[in-house]
């Protein structure tokens, strides 16, 4: 990820909740935050109800390619949280891909 750091602290993501725009697309819920920082920030998340942690990882994993793919069409100066919901579960990198690009358009929309 070029120009990406990632979210880490808790306060961070309790921000992005409280004050961000959020949209819940089918498999994913996003939330972002204009900052004033020049890059881009990231934070995955994927609840203990998903599953085991090799359901966990996995979707992860999809979603950190995904977030690659997607990279470059993204503004800069954006903090991001990519939430994965339970229906997310066995679904391919494209699905996720997709619904990511939709979700991220949505909320860019609504600002």
């Amino acid at each position: 990820m070029l120009n990406t750091s990632t979210l880490k602290l808790n306060r961070d993501f309790g921000r992005l909740y409280k004050k961000g725009k959020s949209y819940a697309g089918g498999y994913i819920v996003v939330y972002m935050l204009k900052t004033n920082r020049h890059d881009k920030r990231i934070g995955l998340t994927v609840g203990k109800s998903f599953g085991k942690a090799v359901k966990r990882n996995r979707i992860k994993r999809l979603m950190r390619e995904s977030y690659r793919i997607l990279e470059p069409t993204l503004p800069d100066g954006f903090d991001f949280v990519f939430v994965a919901r339970n229906r997310a579960e066995g679904k391919s990198l494209d699905q996720i891909k997709r619904d990511m690009s939709y979700a991220v358009k949505m909320v860019l929309e609504a600002n």
